[in-house]
């Protein structure tokens, strides 16, 4: 049976961290890192922390969900397990670990399963009705969109590079994306949207 410090070691070592690294990036001692994995429950900041840092949620470290049962509640496809795995590494890399590109242009996009979309603005009529209007994704100032976002629907993933784009499409979810990126590896982002007026 699994319990909260095997989770912890499993999620760190998935995410290719050491506890030295974790304990670095969570700001708490390496100790603290040691004890947990040793079965010490943290208490509520440090736990909440953790599930943050690897995006599951306490339930999941708790022990009351699987994380399968996690997996199939949000129909993700994250890769884990208990070796190293690269994908959850960059995953959390575009999670933790992002630069925003001074001047760049940046955008809010959004997947679940074979739905996406993103922040868009009226970008002009379908129809000379004016029934059916016409949107696109719109800029956004990143840190703020990073900030209400982790606020409503939980961290994005920052996207800056092909490889950024890669993991993204097999995690979904939110993500602020730089255009040139979502130009060239997610397209159909960028396609206009068509929907009728009032909806």
């Amino acid at each position: 049976m699994e319990t909260f410090g095997s989770r912890v070691r499993e999620l760190r070592t998935a995410a290719g961290l050491s506890q030295e690294k974790l304990a670095e990036r969570l700001n708490i001692s390496v100790k603290s890192v040691q004890r947990y994995e040793k079965e010490r429950r943290p208490d509520t900041q440090v736990l909440i922390l953790l599930a943050t840092y690897f995006n599951v949620s306490t339930d999941y470290l708790l022990g009351l969900k699987s994380y399968r049962e996690i997996l199939e509640e949000r129909k993700d496809k994250r890769i884990a397990g208990t070796e190293y795995s690269w994908f959850y590494s960059h995953y959390l890399k575009c999670l933790n670990d992002y630069t925003i590109t001074e001047n760049a242009v940046y955008y809010w996009i959004q997947m679940d399963g074979n739905q996406f979309g993103g922040q868009t603005e009226w970008a002009g009529w379908a129809d000379e009705e004016r029934r059916y209007e016409i949107r696109r994704l719109r800029p956004v100032i990143p840190q703020k969109a990073i900030d209400l976002c982790a606020k409503v629907n939980g961290k994005p993933m920052v996207l800056n590079s092909e490889t950024d784009a890669k993991v993204y499409m097999l995690y979904g979810g939110d993500a602020i994306v730089r255009e040139d990126i979502c130009r060239e590896y997610l397209p159909e982002f960028m396609e206009d949207i068509v929907i009728k007026r009032g909806q």
